[in-house]
């Protein structure tokens, strides 16, 4: 049985659509959104109790440290299902549920440092709006299920950033990271980055958008004939 890793399966085959040069080819992703939709779930408990709690006067004491309890489950089941992705924090749902993610724990901190439990009904609001925008950026992630591209780099070879047209360069060289980055105008977000897989090392084009809505080769903006006369191609394939 092939030894699947994360993120991307070792057994790749040509694009019967993209029309891709060789050594072009296509990865399935191998991305498990199973955990963070357990966490998502299991982290609406406490919220559910948080929503009884603005409810009624019982238990006033505890309502700060229960909305702590709250957040901190919903950032476990955000980092979870984010961290499979490395365009996530790209996307723009994503950027703004981890904004608001990140107001709510600035703003119980400040409650618990400075005393301010009378506002309460403050970081409850943002805590009920972290549920509703994680929800939209989740789902988001989990119906990206547009295959990768990639080929086999030296890491040694420079990247041919003058074949990259409108991206954002982070590395000119490669490295088991995101070397480059694109957000294109339907909204599909695009990541050049480095894989190091039993040995060997690769360039992989990710597509952080559904399959039906995937943007061709040429609306990308690279040059795959370019990448492709420097590819370090496999001694078995030549």
């Amino acid at each position: 049985m092939p030894d699947l890793r994360k993120g991307y399966s070792n057994l790749l085959r040509p694009s019967p659509v993209e029309d891709l040069p060789v050594p072009w080819a296509e990865a399935e992703g191998d991305h498990n959104y199973t955990v963070t939709l357990f966490a998502f779930a299991w982290a609406l408990l406490p919220v559910g109790f948080m929503v009884m709690m603005a409810l009624f006067d019982r238990y006033q004491q505890h309502r700060i440290t229960l909305a702590s309890v709250a957040l901190l489950m919903l950032v476990l089941a955000f980092v979870s299902g984010v961290g499979q992705r490395k365009s996530a924090l790209l996307e723009s749902r994503v950027q703004f549920a981890a904004a608001n993610l990140a107001s709510s724990a600035l703003v119980l901190v400040l409650l618990f440092a400075l005393g301010l439990e009378a506002y309460w009904w403050v970081a409850y609001g943002l805590v009920f709006g972290s549920v509703a925008t994680m929800y939209v950026a989740l789902n988001h992630l989990a119906s990206c299920d547009a295959t990768s591209l990639r080929l086999p780099w030296s890491p040694t070879d420079a990247i041919p950033t003058e074949a990259l047209d409108g991206w954002r360069v982070v590395n000119g060289r490669w490295a088991n990271g995101v070397l480059a980055t694109k957000r294109i105008e339907d909204g599909a977000v695009l990541t050049l980055h480095g894989v190091l897989e039993d040995g060997s090392t690769f360039l992989c084009l990710d597509r952080l958008c559904p399959a039906d809505g995937s943007p061709n080769i040429h609306a990308m903006g690279i040059d795959v004939v370019a990448f492709a006369a420097l590819a370090t191609v496999p001694s078995g394939e030549e």
